[in-house]
Parts: C-alpha cells; sequence; structure tokens
C-alpha cells in the first residue's frame, strides 16, 4: 500500500494557509476543514511550514491566549517540515513519521502540495491492509465447527 490508497479514501487535497494568517484565523480554518493540519504556503506551491492543533497547544502554552491570537501563523509553525510523495509505501513513511515523532506529514507531488496525512491514517490503513491480508490467508483453511 501507498500514500496515494489513503488520499483516495480520504480525498485528493490540501488546505493551505498564508503564513501572515493570524493565529485566531487559523484555529477558525483548522476547525472548518475538519482537519488537523494546515499546510503554510503563499503561492500554494511552494511549502514554508505546516501548522497543527499541536502547535497551538505549544504556542498557547508559551504565550497565552490574548498573545497569541494576532500573532502570526509564521510565528508559531514548523518550519521544518517532512514530506513525502503519494508513491511511498505506508511502512516507510510510517518509520520517517515515527522516527521524528510527527503526528503529519505533508504529501507532495509534481505540482506541489497534494495532501496532508497523519500518523493515525498511515497507522489505520496499515492495520486495514494487515486484516485484509490475514482474512486472505484464512479464507482457504477449514474453520473448527
Amino acid at each position: 500500500m501507498a500514500i496515494e490508497d489513503i488520499l483516495k479514501k480520504n480525498g485528493r487535497g490540501v488546505r493551505t494557509i498564508e503564513s501572515n494568517t493570524t493565529v485566531g484565523e487559523a484555529i477558525w480554518i483548522l476547525q472548518q476543514a475538519g482537519t488537523g493540519a494546515l499546510v503554510v504556503s503563499d503561492n500554494g506551491h511552494d511549502i514554508l511550514g505546516l501548522v497543527s492543533g499541536r502547535d497551538l497547544i505549544r504556542a498557547f502554552k508559551s504565550h497565552g491566549v490574548d498573545p497569541l491570537m494576532p500573532m502570526t501563523v509564521a510565528d508559531i509553525m514548523r518550519p521544518s517540515i517532512l514530506t513525502c510523495r503519494p508513491d511511498e509505501s505506508l511502512r516507510r513513511v510510517m518509520t520517517r513519521m515515527s522516527a521524528r515523532r510527527l503526528g503529519h506529514i505533508a504529501v507532495v507531488d509534481d505540482s506541489g502540495p497534494c495532501g496532508v496525512v497523519s500518523l493515525a491514517d498511515v497507522i489505520k490503513a496499515r492495520l486495514q491492509w494487515a486484516r485484509a491480508e490475514v482474512d486472505a490467508l484464512c479464507s482457504g483453511v477449514a474453520q473448527p465447527v
């Protein structure tokens, strides 16, 4: 299985946010999009970073609510992010995400960002694949009565 399989299931596409967007606006956009992370890009193609719910919580802890709301996404985003291609295997991506302790990875193809996948998405897909493999192996075996 590849990352593309998750994108097909979840819907290919990525929600981007500009770096000068306020944190208050970013919270609203994250909630409306129903996603855990947004790609930060000022032109929709070049990735400047990623902002997630985890980044917001860390920023709340550091700054407090009132000073944080007018700050920009550029002030709290993770500028160094992990990316992958749609054809990369789930196993490889899961290993890379786990090693860096990341909850999200931006998926990039030749035209730019095309999705964001969470570690939970990757684990869920791997488990479904493993269940299907076990079912296929057991389908030819007589079950005890």
